[in-house]
């Protein structure tokens, strides 16, 4: 019995005794993305495929039927084979190996493999059901509300009023003119869940909502706190985001000992698609080299043949977390340079801001030629971009480099006052070069800045996804635990591992006590470098060579070097 449906298949191999279907063995299967694609003729016969697949040890040498609720199935093996996909005659050519007999069942018949097929079974989420009667048997042994009764000076008016829906009298308040049940201490959290699990509103919404019904000592303060630490409002609800101030890079000590580079592509073809970008962070020179593909030995090939044959090796490298530029082959290439390799954190371009500025001016300057062949532009762009007076640095990147302006093709006068070639000239030249002093990159921004106080002690936060998603995805995940914070930068246990992420990103999460298993770790004013432990009796996690984390027992540690 076998049956397919959009995301996975299923199938049980059943046994007929005594007039009775006994399941032998269950089966079930998740598709990919490339399979749900697929028609469901296609679909179903992979179910066939699949189940006798995983059944082969029982089947072989057996006769057999083969149930489904797909008819045109059970014509597969007297349609021209003409008509059939390669895959088809793939998947038919198996199971002609083992039974040929397919029958029609009704989907009714076949419930079993239709629930294995379905990967997630949608049920509707109840609340707990509230009985009146315990309510009122607990209204009789709350402390709470033993104290309103005897105390005159209330402005409560307690009544006993009739349950409409069970036989019972509900302790209720009249003081409103609409009787409001004096909720115990065991019931508050039970009734504020049925309440604002409606729709999740605020925090005002919810108390007018729940106090024009129930009434409870002090339910404004809880109600408030009960709110804030919704952990579902928290993930799907979007307030103020964080802003911190931007950050400061340290100043180069000279000319290309500091570069940031990226990957810009794929763009519309012409002569290529992808270029490899780099920058220098003293002369804001910029470099766009053509490369094939994406690969790490290719973008390696690159800086080494463009950049480090004219410049020499930079000292710190500063890129982004794509793959090419985390792999083992381009941490080895940095580390033979003897050259400093920082990465920014997850989508956060920002970080690596004078490179994705340079992408904005680059592609801007391609546009406005309004020519297809782009590739053939991007020489002349290269010079006018190095030949251009930048604001900050009062000059040009082409003079910080060759310590004089490019001839341009459309100067008719040469205004070069440089003299012939000689020894005084190249010493004075060299001592010009060395007096240069970096010049701090200029913020263009006006941006007020905004952190959340909590953000500095709390113990969990909720990250922001800023990848594109489907619609009516949360856009926050967690609760996350807090490992340690810096000023622009917080580690966080993601799924048990050590994720460093933007500021940016975050907001802090409100948990009700009994949530916090414990206290955070308050951490401040760390640098980049710096490396949290802790202190705990597990032994010591090893990262093999394809990257699993692996545990060893305590008395193996002493020998594994």
């Amino acid at each position: 019995w076998v049956d397919a449906s959009d995301v996975a298949i299923g199938g049980t191999l059943s046994q007929l005794s005594q007039g009775k279907w006994e399941p032998i063995a269950f089966f079930s299967m998740k598709l990919n993305k490339s399979q749900q694609k697929w028609s469901t003729y296609d679909r179903e016969l992979f179910s066939i495929y699949s189940a006798i697949k995983k059944f082969k040890h029982m089947l072989e040498g057996r006769e057999f039927q083969i149930y489904t609720d797909q008819k045109p199935l059970i014509y597969a093996f007297k349609q021209n084979p003409d008509k059939c996909s390669p895959r088809q005659l793939r998947h038919l050519d198996f199971i002609s190996q083992y039974s040929t007999d397919i029958r029609h069942v009704q989907g009714s018949q076949n419930i079993v493999a239709d629930a294995l097929s379905r990967i997630e079974v949608d049920s509707i989420t109840k609340s707990p059901i509230l009985n009146f009667k315990e309510f009122a048997r607990a209204q009789k042994d709350d402390s709470d509300i033993q104290k309103f009764l005897h105390n005159d000076a209330s402005s409560l008016q307690l009544e006993l009023k009739p349950c409409q829906t069970s036989n019972c009298n509900l302790l209720c308040d009249t003081s409103t003119g609409v009787p409001r049940p004096f909720v115990p201490t065991s019931f508050r959290k039970l009734i504020f869940d049925h309440l604002h699990n409606l729709a999740h509103p605020g925090i005002a919404a919810s108390t007018k909502l729940i106090s024009a019904r129930y009434v409870w000592p002090g339910m404004k303060h809880q109600i408030k706190q009960w709110v804030r630490c919704c952990e579902s409002c928290q993930r799907s609800k979007i307030q103020r985001h964080t802003k911190t101030p931007l950050g400061t890079f340290s100043l180069p000590d000279a000319r290309f000992t500091h570069i940031h580079i990226d990957i810009v592509g794929p763009l519309p073809p012409s002569e290529g698609q992808i270029y490899l970008t780099i920058i220098d962070r003293f002369s804001r020179w910029p470099e766009a080299i053509p490369i094939p593909d994406m690969r790490a030995k290719t973008i390696c090939r690159a800086i080494f043949d463009t950049w480090i044959s004219r410049f020499g090796c930079p000292s710190v490298v500063t890129s982004d977390q794509g793959s090419q530029l985390r792999s083992s082959m381009f941490v080895e290439f940095t580390r033979m340079l003897g050259t400093q390799k920082i990465k920014t954190t997850p989508y956060h371009p920002i970080s690596n801001g004078i490179v994705e500025r340079f992408h904005r001016h680059l592609k801007s300057a391609i546009k406005a030629h309004e020519n297809e062949k782009w590739s053939e532009l991007i020489p002349i762009i290269l010079l006018g971009i190095r030949t251009a007076v930048k604001e900050d640095l009062q000059s040009s990147c082409s003079e910080l480099v060759y310590g004089t302006t490019l001839r341009l093709p459309c100067d008719m006068i040469d205004v070069s006052d440089i003299p012939p070639c000689d020894i005084e000239f190249i010493t004075d030249l060299r001592h010009r070069m060395q007096q240069l002093n970096p010049v701090a990159t200029s913020a263009h921004c006006t941006d007020r800045f905004y952190i959340h106080p909590s953000l500095k002690s709390s113990s969990h936060i909720f990250l922001r996804v800023d990848r594109v998603q489907p619609p009516l995805r949360q856009p926050y995940t967690g609760p996350h635990k807090v490992l340690c914070r810096t000023d622009k930068t917080i580690t966080v246990d993601i799924n048990g591992r050590k994720t460093t992420v933007s500021l940016d990103r975050v907001k802090p999460a409100h948990l009700l006590p009994e949530t916090v298993l414990s206290p955070p770790p308050v951490i401040k004013n760390l640098k980049s470098t710096d490396v949290h432990t802790s202190k705990n009796d597990e032994p010591p996690t090893y990262v093999t060579r394809s990257g699993r984390r692996v545990h060893f027992p305590k008395k193996l540690t002493t020998y594994i070097t």
